[in-house]
C-alpha cells in the first residue's frame, strides 16, 4: 500500500509541505529567541504569537477550503495549493535575505492560509484512495510521516539558521522543498469530485456555522474532533515553548532544541506506528482513555523535575554533551518521549474514525470543520498561555501543569468511544 501510486505521491506531497512548515517556523523561533535581542519573556510571548499566526487563517478559510475540496477534483486542488506554496517560499527567501522579522511573521500567516486549504485535501483524500481496512494504517503513516517531517525540518531549521549566511541557506532550502512537493503533487492520480454540486458560500461566517453544525451533529465525530483538537493544542504548546525551555529553564544552548524536537517527533511517530500494529489485533479505541491518562502523568512529571533543575556548572549555557553527563536530564528525555508516544497512539484512531463516520460526499467539509476547531484550540491555547506568561502568572515550567490538566479532562470526555467499533 505505502509505495502504491494512490498513496506514495500523496505521502511525498504532504511530507515536503510539513517539512517546509516546520523548517520555516523553527528557524523563525530560533531567530526570535537567540538572535533578536529580546528579553526572555517577550521572546517567549512572540514565539507563541508565531504559532497563533500560523493557525489563525483556519478560521476564515477552512469553510471555503472544505467546500472547494468536495466540489473540485482533488488532483487539481493539490496542484494549485502546492504551486501557491512555491510562490510563498520564494517570497520567504527574500524576507530572510532582508532579515525582516515583521515580513516573515506576515508570510507565516499566509503559509497558515495555504495549510488551511491543504488539510481538507490531505485527510479527505485517504477515505477515497484507500480500502476500509487500510484506513487506520494510512492515518498511522500520515501521523508518522508528519512527525518525521517535523523532526527533519526542525533539525534543518535550527542548523541552517545558525550557520554563517544561514538565512540564505534557510530560504533556499524552503524553495527547493516547495518545488519537490509541487512535483510530487503532479503525480497524484486523478479522481472525480466527491460532490460537484456543492456551492461555494463566500459568506464565511454562514459557511463556518454550517461546518460546525455538521461536525457537532454526530456524536462520534464530535468526540473525535474534541480529542484531535486537544492533541494539536497540547502539541503546539510543547513545541512552541521548547526554545524558551532550553534556554531559560535548562540553561542550555540552542543545539538542545532539535534534540528535544527529535525526542518529541520520534515519540509521536512511534506511537502512531504502534497503534497501527496494535490495531490489527484489538480495537484501539478502547485504549484512547489509558493513553491520555498516561500522557497527563508524564506531562505532569516534567514540572517537578524542571522546577528542581540544577544546571551543570559550566559558566555559560550548557551543551548537549554536558547535559548527557547530568543524570536528571534523562528523566526529562524519558517523560517527553513517553508523553509524545501516548499522544501519537491516541490520535490515530480518532482521525480514522472521523473519516469513516463522515458522509463520503462531505468528508472534506467535515475535515474543514475539524480544522476550525483545531486551530481555535491551538490559537486560543497559545494566546492564553502567552498572556499568562507575559503577565508572569504562569512560568515555562508551569505550562506542563496546564497541559496535563487538559489531557486528563480530554481522557474523561472521550470515555464513550470505548464502545464504538
Amino acid at each position: 500500500m505505502f509505495f502504491s501510486r494512490r498513496f506514495f505521491p500523496f505521502f511525498l506531497t504532504f511530507f515536503f509541505g510539513a517539512f517546509n512548515d516546520n523548517l520555516f517556523r523553527n528557524a523563525l523561533v530560533v531567530m526570535i529567541t537567540y538572535h533578536s535581542g529580546l528579553n526572555p519573556g517577550r521572546a517567549s510571548a512572540l514565539s507563541f504569537l508565531a504559532m497563533a499566526l500560523l493557525m489563525l487563517p483556519f478560521f476564515p478559510f477552512s469553510s471555503l477550503a472544505g467546500e472547494a475540496a468536495d466540489r473540485y477534483s482533488r488532483q487539481t486542488m493539490f496542484r494549485i495549493v502546492k504551486v501557491t506554496e512555491l510562490v510563498l517560499m520564494t517570497l520567504t527567501l527574500f524576507a530572510f535575505l532582508g532579515k525582516s522579522l515583521p515580513v516573515l511573521m506576515i508570510l507565516l500567516f499566509f503559509m497558515g492560509t495555504q495549510s488551511a486549504f491543504f488539510s481538507p485535501l490531505k485527510y479527505s483524500y485517504m477515505p477515497r484512495a484507500l480500502q476500509p481496512g487500510e484506513l487506520l494504517r494510512g492515518n498511522a503513516y500520515v501521523n508518522a510521516g508528519t512527525y518525521a517531517a517535523v523532526l527533519i525540518g526542525t533539525l534543518s531549521g535550527n542548523t541552517l539558521v545558525d550557520l554563517p549566511n544561514g538565512y540564505i541557506y534557510t530560504g533556499t532550502v524552503l524553495v527547493v522543498l516547495a518545488l519537490a512537493g509541487t512535483i510530487a503533487a503532479y503525480r497524484i492520480p486523478g479522481a472525480l469530485p466527491a460532490s460537484p454540486e456543492t456551492k461555494i458560500d463566500w459568506n464565511i461566517c454562514r459557511s463556518a456555522y454550517r461546518l460546525l453544525k455538521d461536525v457537532f451533529g454526530k456524536r462520534e465525530i464530535r468526540l473525535c474532533v474534541i480529542g484531535i483538537s486537544s492533541f494539536w493544542m497540547t502539541g503546539a504548546l510543547y513545541v512552541s515553548q521548547l526554545a524558551g525551555f532550553c534556554k531559560d529553564v535548562l540553561c542550555a544552548d540552542s543545539k538542545l532544541i532539535p534534540v528535544l524536537y527529535a525526542v518529541f517527533s520520534v515519540g509521536v511517530a512511534s506511537g502512531s506506528l504502534l497503534c497501527a500494529w496494535v490495531g490489527r489485533r484489538w480495537n484501539v479505541l478502547k485504549l484512547v482513555f489509558p493513553a491520555l491518562v498516561l500522557m497527563a502523568f508524564f506531562t505532569w512529571d516534567l514540572y517537578p523535575v524542571s522546577r528542581g533543575w540544577i544546571p551543570p556548572e559550566t559558566g555559560s549555557l550548557a551543551t548537549v554533551v554536558q547535559l548527557l553527563h547530568h543524570p536528571p536530564f534523562y528523566r526529562i528525555i524519558f517523560d517527553l518521549f513517553m508523553l509524545s508516544l501516548c499522544g501519537g497512539f491516541y490520535s490515530v484512531p480518532l482521525n480514522a474514525l472521523m473519516q469513516r463516520k463522515a458522509d463520503p460526499s462531505a468528508t472534506a467539509r467535515i475535515i474543514a470543520g475539524n480544522n476550525v476547531l483545531n486551530s481555535a484550540a491551538i490559537a486560543g491555547g497559545s494566546v492564553v498561555v502567552s498572556l499568562l506568561m507575559g503577565a508572569r502568572i504562569v512560568t515555562i515550567s508551569g505550562v506542563f501543569i496546564v497541559v496535563a490538566c487538559v489531557n486528563l479532562l480530554t481522557a474523561f470526555i472521550l470515555l464513550p468511544l470505548r464502545n464504538v467499533r
